[in-house]
């Protein structure tokens, strides 16, 4: 089976947009947990991470264009 640039292109697009709602998640993840968990972790800080990474990448990713 042959993957054409235009499907790779759009795999590409999609992954990077399913990432940017990943980092997203895990962020407000780590905000439920840092109030509410009883586990010895920074989980505050985790979310902080997974937030900058979220506001780093969007404008990149929304640029990003699911080829015609």
């Amino acid at each position: 089976m042959t993957v054409s640039p235009e499907e790779l292109e759009t795999l590409y697009v999609q992954v990077n947009k399913f990432s940017l709602a990943s980092h997203f998640l895990w962020a407000c993840w780590g905000l439920i947990q840092d109030k509410y968990s009883t586990i010895d972790f920074n989980f505050l800080r985790y979310a902080k991470l997974r937030f900058k990474q979220y506001f780093k990448m969007k404008p990149v990713v929304t640029a990003l264009q699911i080829p015609k």
